[in-house]
């Protein structure tokens, strides 16, 4: 694990007040203190100016909030939170904007994580799951008080989800995934963290694994004064020798009468158990 002292610079509080999402606090403002619904409305249209982001962008904006109420039991207990979605927008106006999420517990406990993706990434991991390979029987980040968030990595996939490969045609995008996306949604994530709750984080981790076990090496190497430490379950792995390889096996499966009957499946299964 990796000690280093947080960054603690100042971010600009710009705040757009705009409580016009009441149609979201209706239906829970009766479970939800007023107070926590009403900490989470004023975040809606919170502005990130360029300036307050460690690498060039054009800003960030939150584009929705929602109060969520605490639900499950034991492990898998969550507490009450607010969910903010936001996007961080580019310089290339054709480049994909990198869209990400913030979960804030009503009751913080001054930390946060921060979630890798898989594959090419592409969509937003779950800010309210575990850590890779974290233990089933203790509750996840959020249940125990950690601000968690995520971004897609500054593309949005298609059908083909973690394998949607598009974005390789433009180059921020490239960089963005490459790295550039990490450090810009960490310091937009905080300076909405820091506009809920009056203070810097005391402490931040990263956890991935696969390309978010790549991204936490990159993260902390990159921007070790960001970091705390990280969780980086199988960082290294060959992508390219991956993907081919997969695609020579499905070639091969493809063939008539190469792919194996239910009926061989089972004596298979039956043989090695």
């Amino acid at each position: 694990m990796i000690r280093v002292h947080l960054r603690s610079s100042k971010v600009a509080r710009v705040v757009a007040l705009s409580l016009t999402s009441a149609a979201s606090a209706s239906g829970i403002a009766a479970t939800l203190p007023a107070r926590h619904v009403a900490a989470c409305e004023r975040l809606q249209g919170f502005v990130v100016p360029p300036s307050e982001i460690g690498l060039p962008t054009s800003g960030a904006i939150v584009t929705a909030v929602k109060p969520v109420s605490a639900s499950g039991n034991g492990a898998t207990a969550l507490p009450e939170y607010c969910e903010v979605t936001g996007k961080i927008s580019p310089l290339d106006r054709s480049a994909p904007d990198i869209q990400f999420k913030v979960a804030l517990p009503a009751e913080w406990n001054d930390k946060v994580v921060m979630f890798g993706g898989g594959g090419f990434d592409g969509t937003i991991p779950d800010v309210t799951g575990n850590v890779p390979n974290g233990p089933v029987d203790k509750p996840v980040p959020l249940g125990r008080g950690y601000a968690t968030f995520a971004s897609d990595s500054g593309h949005q996939a298609n059908m083909l989800g973690s394998q949607d490969g598009r974005f390789g045609l433009n180059d921020e995008a490239v960089r963005n995934f490459g790295g550039d996306a990490l450090k810009k949604t960490h310091d937009a994530a905080l300076a909405i963290i820091k506009a809920r709750y009056a203070h810097w984080p005391h402490r931040a981790y990263f956890a991935g694994g696969s390309t978010g076990g790549r991204e936490a090496v990159t993260a902390i190497q990159r921007w070790p004064s960001d970091w705390d430490g990280a969780i980086a379950w199988y960082p290294a792995w060959d992508d390219a020798a991956a993907l081919l390889g997969g695609q020579r096996m499905n070639r091969a499966l493809a063939k008539p009468g190469a792919y194996l009957s239910v009926g061989k499946r089972e004596a298979l299964y039956d043989a090695t158990h």
